[in-house]
């Protein structure tokens, strides 16, 4: 983090009136906006302890939202504390109503009903209706395609975000089929996006939602809360979990004002103390977030973060955080961006943040396209199967869509070996997997029920499965043959072995090689008295194997036969 000096000051909130706006105001919880301008560290369990919510720091100096009756406890304990006057001033805006964000949403999803589905996907508290709008080519249709979601003000009285999703779907739905950029995310991506998670608090002017709730503390949490149920959270944060577990999002990020920063997790840490908190994909996630902010010229130039990212537990750590969420339990890459030093802009900067943020929201979904992915079927009925995925090495699972079978892990450049699992299935290990700096290597597997039939290889010598003795001088016919059984069409490593020790030789289609060489790599499939030799056997006595095993390059003898053959 760039140390530079603290240019951080008090300033009024300034939040536009919501004239028009059919909800009536309401008594929220009784927190104020503070500065505190001695902030350590340190005293971040202190804060927690009387229910301080910090929500962002400078060096000393931190935004932090505390209940009136609590702030002579702030000042008693030292902290040295200002109030921030809330403002309401009557200004014409632009900013989008409650009605008629649902409005336009309503006639985009009529005008275009080919790659837009508009999903309701529960009430908030006031009973106001949470919106995902969905776009991809065959909208209807669930594809072997990577889900990707954007999501919005959460905290209400940010909602610059909400424009900046208002200005992207308007953006996919009037290019597409113009702009290749669009188009191919479009044709190749489920894209969900969710302007306004928290219309109550956003049509109140507040923070909270209409329970006094911070809907970005109340997910399950790792440390705090490591519970992924819905059970005990606001109506807001139930439906996007609900949602969420019907679905196998990729990748995300949720959008915020008050700084101007990718966040990119951990938010929260076992050690309270800590100074960063790494996920297994730290790099990636570090790569993804610069994505973002390097197209992003403000924000990578920013005065106080390097490049425009920060770890969250670097900044400062929250608990119940949707990023954290989204990558510890649904196997999604989220990150927090915040769009603006200035919670609430006014409507006539509108335009230039769309400016600087258009290139960047386009370019962060493409990541959805890159490292690796396929379809994960029964290897017996072809049906998908909800399956878990690992590159092995990397503490973090990601999951197929269980409606097609697809799964997409998103890798840096490198070579990995995938493991693949599921209820009911063997475990399947594929090594030397490569991946790219372009579009998704190409991987499906088929996994074998636990219980089906395994494969039956056998291996004779003259029509015998031995012992067999031979002379030297004679021809002696070599055949295998194959019973794929219950792995049928399950690609394999196939070998032929011929073992005299301490030698042994392997069989390939250009002859016998005297190192680990297999003889073919593909499905397994019904192989009747194959030929493989019609020569003569050096003397000595030799054991001849058949095998099948994972498709990884290296001998592993899972499923096999042998025979025993004397020349003398």
């Amino acid at each position: 983090m760039k140390i530079l000096p603290l240019l951080v000051s008090v300033c009024f909130l300034l939040v536009p009136s919501l004239s028009g706006e059919e909800a009536a105001p309401f008594e929220w919880s009784d927190r104020v906006e503070v500065r505190i301008h001695n902030f350590q560290r340190a005293d971040r369990p202190l804060l927690d302890g009387i229910d301080v919510h910090v929500d962002g720091v400078w060096g000393s100096t931190a935004r932090a939202y505390v209940l009136e009756d609590r702030l002579e406890e702030m000042k008693a304990l030292g902290f040295d504390v200002t109030v921030v006057p809330r403002v309401s001033p009557n200004m014409t805006r632009a900013y989008h109503s409650y009605s008629t964000l649902t409005s336009e949403l309503q006639a985009i999803a009529a005008a275009n009903p080919t790659i837009c589905e508009l999903h309701d996907i529960g009430n908030s508290v006031q009973g106001r209706k949470l919106w995902f709008m969905k776009i991809s080519d065959n909208v209807s249709v669930e594809e072997d395609e990577p889900e990707f979601k954007y999501i919005s003000t959460m905290h209400g009285d940010e909602p610059v975000g909400m424009e900046m999703c208002m200005y992207l779907i308007n953006l996919l739905v009037d290019d597409y089929g113009t702009d290749p950029q669009i188009t191919n995310l479009v044709d190749n991506v489920e894209i969900w996006i969710m302007p306004l998670m928290n219309p109550d608090g956003y049509s109140n002017q507040s923070r909270y939602n209409a329970q006094g709730y911070d809907l970005n503390r109340e997910f399950p949490d790792r440390v705090s809360d490591p519970n992924n149920s819905t059970s005990g959270r606001p109506a807001e944060v139930r439906h996007v979990m609900n949602w969420a577990f019907g679905k196998s999002s990729v990748l995300s990020a949720n959008f915020h004002t008050g700084a101007l920063v990718v966040n990119y997790p951990y938010d929260s840490d076992p050690n309270p103390w800590s100074n960063y908190s790494a996920t297994p994909d730290d790099a990636l996630i570090i790569e993804q977030s610069l994505t973002y902010s390097e197209l992003n010229s403000p924000m990578y130039n920013s005065w106080y973060f390097n490049d425009g990212i920060v770890n969250g537990v670097e900044w400062y750590m929250i608990y119940g955080g949707m990023q954290d969420w989204n990558y510890v339990w649904m196997g999604c890459n989220e990150v927090t961006v915040e769009l603006s030093d200035n919670k609430w802009p006014s409507s006539g900067q509108l335009p230039g943040y769309w400016n600087d943020n258009r290139d960047s929201m386009l370019a962060y979904m493409e990541l959805c396209l890159e490292g690796v992915r396929g379809v994960v079927t029964d290897s017996v009925t072809g049906a998908p199967v909800d399956a878990t995925v690992r590159a092995v090495g990397i503490n973090h699972d990601v999951y197929t869509d269980p409606d097609v079978g697809d799964y997409h892990r998103m890798l840096l450049p490198g070579t990995y070996s995938m493991r693949f699992t599921a209820d009911g299935y063997e475990t399947q290990t594929i090594s030397s997997v490569s991946v790219g700096s372009g579009a998704a290597t190409r991987l499906d597997v088929q996994l074998v029920p636990e219980g089906a039939s395994d494969p039956v290889p056998d291996i004779k010598v003259n029509g015998s499965d031995g012992p067999v003795t031979v002379s030297h001088t004679d021809i002696a016919t070599i055949t295998i043959s194959l019973a794929p059984n219950g792995q049928a069409g399950q690609a394999k490593d196939w070998w032929i072995l011929a073992s005299r020790p301490p030698n042994t030789h392997y069989w390939t289609f250009g002859g016998w090689k005297p190192s680990m060489t297999r003889a073919y790599n593909g499905a397994l499939i019904t192989v009747n008295d194959y030929v493989i030799a019609n020569s003569q056997i050096p003397v000595g006595t030799w054991t001849l194997t058949f095998a099948v095993d994972t498709l990884n390059n290296f001998y592993e003898g899972t499923y096999k036969d042998t025979c025993v053959v004397t020349s003398y």
